[in-house]
């Protein structure tokens, strides 16, 4: 961040926007979201809320609660686990499944939606790249990439292969997209050689002690990489990136959805100069 960025005063008038996982180290989103919240004039924080798994159902009914919290920034793993919590999720999050943002309506009922494809895509667009006619491969049918396999299949990609730990899951996941008529993927593994595409959507390399999620013999420069952990380097990346791959981390993908995600918030941000 800038060291002239704007920061937010913090009062008792200030808004409370949550980012809500576990764990929550590796957020970037207060990093993305407060600046921009406070450059747009805006009485709004996002902060971190780190609910471990086994309290979420007993955190969840008084974090939702409070008087002051508007909104939730969604990540892993609870994409899936808060839906049966909101009242309305849109057609995109029930058709992915998972929603990575929920916020309250003046009536005080909570809705979601998913904005991980939106974020893929511009992560692409990054790249200088458009998904459209490209092979793509997918690795992790979970939340996050159940949105970007439905974005993928919008964008007009020529093929998807979908692979998962759980076969089952994927497999799923491929049945759902074909329901919806734009494009028939395939699931169980690929050969990254043949790909256009290669998108990983797994919590695989968010610690240091990890390595790669799949086999990328045969990955050339032909193929571009993009690597959804929040990390600004990932063994995935260092790899594509020494064979030559245009790549992108998962603060692209961050970079693309923090206004969508914002404006659906209730918090239109003023665009980065």
């Amino acid at each position: 961040m800038p060291a002239d960025s704007p920061q937010p005063a913090i009062s008792g008038t200030t808004r409370l926007l949550g980012f809500l996982g576990d764990p929550v180290i590796h957020a970037r989103s207060p990093q993305n979201f407060n600046p921009r919240l406070a450059a747009s004039g805006h009485d709004a924080v996002l902060v971190p809320l780190h609910v471990p798994a086994d309290r979420f159902e007993a955190a969840i009914p008084g974090l939702l609660a409070l008087a002051n919290l508007d909104g939730l920034v969604v990540t892993m793993p609870y994409k899936e686990r808060l839906i049966p919590w909101l009242d309305s999720i849109s057609e995109r999050a029930r058709d992915v499944g998972a929603v990575n943002a929920a916020r309250r309506l003046p009536d005080g009922r909570w809705v979601g939606d998913i904005f991980d494809g939106i974020g893929l895509v511009g992560a692409v667009g990054s790249l200088g790249l458009s998904p459209a006619g490209m092979r793509a491969g997918l690795v992790g049918a979970g939340g996050a990439g159940a949105a970007i396999a439905f974005a993928l299949a919008e964008a007009g990609v020529s093929a998807l292969s979908i692979v998962d730990q759980n076969e089952a899951r994927a497999s799923q996941l491929c049945a759902r997209i074909a329901a919806k008529g734009r494009l028939a993927p395939k699931a169980g593994r690929f050969a990254v050689g043949d790909l256009d595409l290669l998108v990983h959507a797994t919590p695989v390399g968010m610690m240091p002690e990890d390595g790669i999620a799949i086999d990328i013999a045969g990955l050339s420069a032909r193929t571009a990489v993009v690597d959804i952990v929040t990390k600004p380097s990932t063994p995935l990346l260092r790899a594509a990136t020494e064979a030559g791959c245009r790549v992108a981390g998962g603060g692209a993908m961050v970079a693309a959805q923090t206004a969508a995600i914002a404006r659906f918030l209730g918090y239109a941000l003023v665009e980065q100069v």
